[in-house]
């Protein structure tokens, strides 16, 4: 399918109405509101948003063809902040240079745009050939795919397509995440006697820097499972002349396929216990994050913060029928989570990632997505609804 101009400025102005809808985690409503009114123009056969805030589309095909299971197409519509020097307005929606700029242009409104015009035009021209599931779903950048496990589990998708950027790529695999916490205890006492206490800022140094000399391992396809602190806490805070008796490192963990929890704390727990055997005051423990998220809605959902990675067969027959499709585009994988660690890494569901932009123009100032890239997703998503 040749996108006509029609179809491409009705891309092109889904996607900048989404970029000018600010949708913090917790904040999507009216992202969620231009989503349901997009559908509707679209001729959805039925538009829901569940008890979480997720924005469903659904388009059945005239005449289901034999053995052909659904397929469902999900971006999230939070965003991060619009932190940094930007030159352009980051909710302005702004068109320029081939170039759509703003906040979530990326990562991902621009991919939600392009699967909501991309499906809805396979239908209007008679290509389904089984149920497309369309998904905007919430609270990703909080924890990936909590709540798109609430449509997984509704919905019931043969088989997913994970919209995140892809520069056009196909991708069978993706690192999964845990974040974790690494908690220094020491005892309380005045700067002028540090004698009289244990410093615990100092012995979380001490932990990072024995940390820092630890090798995560590597998977072929994915890279380095990597371990990064992120941010350190210490308590008292402020401290004013009163050695810390607490500090908390946060610390980001990129998962390889087949890791498990025990498999990211084990590691950490022996580097403690090395220190404390060196130093019997050293006392510090790790442990995997849980984090309650609320949604628009007011609805509240608990996850741990441990999604794993995933990777598909290449001669599977996903993969095969999609790399037909698309055209046989070049294999890749996603460096960063997505909500495939939910859909393939949890509850393993046959999913690929597919969208426009790249990885490293997510989260930035003055973030953008290329038009070619927006049509290009559009016509992607087109041929995978005929799979």
């Amino acid at each position: 399918m040749t996108l006509t101009a029609d179809r491409k400025q009705q891309v092109v102005e889904i996607a900048r109405d989404l970029v000018r809808a600010k949708s913090l985690a917790g904040q999507e409503s009216a992202a969620a509101q231009v989503v349901v009114n997009a559908m509707r123009a679209l001729n959805y056969d039925d538009v829901r948003v569940d008890a979480l805030g997720n924005v469903i589309g659904v388009l059945a095909p005239a005449a289901p063809a034999p053995n052909a299971g659904s397929i469902l197409f999900d971006s999230h519509i939070d965003t991060v902040e619009a932190a940094g020097r930007w030159t352009k307005d980051p909710f302005g929606g702004e068109v320029s240079d081939d170039k759509l700029w703003g906040r979530g242009a990326a990562d991902m409104k621009g991919a939600l745009a392009a699967s909501l015009c991309g499906a809805a035009y396979a239908k209007a021209d008679g290509r389904l050939r089984s149920t497309v599931f369309i998904s905007a779903s919430v609270n990703e950048e909080q924890i990936e795919g909590l709540a798109l496990a609430d449509v997984l589990m509704t919905y019931r998708p043969a088989r997913v397509v994970i919209c995140e950027s892809t520069n056009l790529k196909l991708n069978i695999g993706g690192r999964g995440r845990a974040e974790v916490f690494l908690t220094v205890e020491g005892v309380p006492a005045h700067a002028s006697t540090p004698h009289l206490g244990v410093n615990a800022l100092k012995q979380a140094a001490r932990l990072i820097l024995a940390v820092n000399e630890w090798q995560p391992p590597r998977d072929p396809l994915l890279g380095a499972g990597i371990f990064e602190p992120t941010e350190i806490i210490s308590s008292p805070y402020p401290s004013v002349s009163v050695l810390p008796d607490r500090c908390r490192i946060r610390c980001d963990r990129r998962l390889l396929v087949g890791e498990s929890e025990r498999d990211v704390l084990d590691p950490l727990n022996q580097i403690i216990d090395r220190l404390r055997a060196q130093d019997p005051t050293f006392r510090a423990r790790a442990e995997i994050d849980t984090e309650t998220i609320t949604t628009y809605t007011g609805a509240q959902r608990t996850g741990l913060k441990f999604q794993p990675a995933w990777k598909m067969d290449p001669d599977s027959d996903f993969i095969r029928a999609a790399r037909a499709a698309l055209g046989d585009p070049e294999i890749g994988y996603y460096a960063f989570c997505t909500n495939a660690a939910r859909s393939a890494g949890l509850m393993g569901i046959p999913t690929i990632g597919f969208g426009p932009g790249r990885e490293e123009h997510a989260h930035i100032a003055d973030e953008f997505c290329a038009l070619e890239q927006l049509w290009g997703a559009a016509q992607g998503y087109y041929a995978l609804c005929g799979i």
